[in-house]
């Protein structure tokens, strides 16, 4: 059963404790009104990095003892098999519903779960500490995937027989689903986009799936990461080029009341996200270097150097050419953007459904009147919302998405005339 938020808005928390983590079909168990404020973050730093797994951390009254694993009386204890069913592992999701559409906030699994007493006993609380598949695939190598033979899953790892993964040169995406398949993350929690770049078979015996996913992920300039939906979402390198989203602004927000409002706003303007040297080589190539002249001149060199599974050394160039047209220059860039979605219930729909790569314009005006506007991918979404003195604060990470590469009809001619790639 949700609980209201407020009188737009209707939350529903839900613990999938009568399940395995990847069952085709969870079993969910709704835990909304113990719910008293939760936290989510999930994204990366910058459009230079890779994408980190997603946390999320609800505080949950604990008044009548129901959440403590301790508790064989607690409505989530297994009696039959005398075992608490508050597991590290167990699905969780999170979810908001406003003007009838249900919006997707958090899906990943129970972490640590910190019993506490504050008020010298008089109160019980107890923190559900989350994260999402990532850990998991941090978690597992593909050689130690093992099964008893007949036994689907990796419950029993090691104790039998276990399945060799061998692969070849193949497509980036054929490759992301290879190794999904492998440690049996369910199909149906996949999004996964074709690859436009092979890459060549890759060293299981000691690297974790999170590694060899990452490895896929630079080798196709792509963004690998998981969805609020619990979704592994594997986007190949045209997608900030050619999806609607990403191309065609989806918000608006700005200070003066024209737009939607924001709260808070954080610029920029230095040498963070500047690389003007790239050398990178491919396993068996040779090292591929493409530079900037002006602005090793104007901000002396400042490098990077990468290892990739390219399967030929014309891929790892078109790389970096794409990457340097982005990352040669500083600009003034917008970084973080705070917004409340109780100011304007026009908000919610975009503070609960935008997403990675969404294209949005933000506008600065300043005390003196002057402006700037820009528009922007975002990188990271955090939710922290209280149930109880109804706040919800939505903060995103963003980058720029006009004033870099271009391509002929789709961008901003004369901010940053640099072609993409070809």
């Amino acid at each position: 059963m949700s609980v209201a938020f407020d009188s737009n808005v209707n939350l529903t928390v839900e613990v999938g404790f009568d399940s395995n983590p990847f069952d085709s079909t969870i079993s969910f168990t709704d835990i909304s009104q113990y719910v008293r404020s939760f936290t989510t973050k999930r994204g990366r730093q910058n459009e230079l990095g890779q994408f980190v797994g997603g946390t999320a951390s609800l505080l949950l009254s604990n008044a009548d003892n129901r959440f403590n694993p301790n508790n064989t009386s607690s409505p989530y204890y297994d009696s039959s098999n005398s075992v608490t069913k508050i597991q590290p592992h167990k699905v969780i999701r999170i979810r908001a519903t406003y003007d009838s559409t249900t919006y997707e906030i958090f899906y990943g699994f129970l972490d640590t779960i910190p019993v506490a007493f504050p008020a010298t006993g008089a109160d019980s609380v107890v923190q559900f500490n989350c994260v999402d598949a990532f850990k998991i695939f941090n978690s597992i190598t593909l050689q130690s995937a093992g099964w008893r033979l007949g036994q689907g899953g990796f419950s029993e790892l090691g104790e039998s027989t276990i399945i060799g993964y061998a692969d070849s040169a193949e497509l980036s995406s054929v490759r992301v689903e290879r190794i999904l398949d492998q440690i049996q993350f369910p199909s149906s929690l996949r999004n996964i986009d074709t690859g436009t770049t092979n890459v060549q078979a890759q060293n299981t015996s000691t690297s974790d799936v999170l590694t060899l996913l990452r490895d896929v992920e630079t080798a196709e300039n792509a963004q690998f990461f998981i969805d609020p939906d619990g979704k592994a979402i594997f986007r190949n390198r045209n997608y900030r080029l050619t999806n609607t989203k990403a191309v065609n602004v989806q918000a608006t927000f700005s200070n003066d009341g024209s737009n939607l409002p924001y709260q808070n706003v954080v610029t920029s303007f230095d040498l963070n996200e500047v690389i003007n040297i790239y050398q990178w080589t491919r396993s068996g190539g040779a090292t591929q270097f493409v530079s900037d002249a002006d602005s090793i001149t104007r901000y002396r060199p400042i490098a990077s150097t990468k290892n990739t599974i390219n399967v030929n050394d014309a891929d790892v160039l078109s790389l970096i050419e794409q990457k340097i047209n982005q990352t040669a220059l500083p600009i003034v860039r917008i970084d973080q953007m705070q917004v409340n979605p109780r100011q304007d219930t026009a908000i919610w729909p975009k503070a609960l459904g935008l997403n990675f790569g969404d294209r949005i314009s933000v506008k600065i005006v300043n005390p003196d009147s002057s402006s700037y506007t820009d528009e922007l991918w975002i990188e990271s979404i955090s939710h922290n919302v209280n149930a109880s003195s109804q706040t919800w604060n939505w903060t995103l990470t963003l980058s720029p998405a006009g004033s870099s590469g271009w391509i002929l009809g789709q961008a901003k001619l004369g901010e940053g005339t640099r072609l993409v790639y070809t």
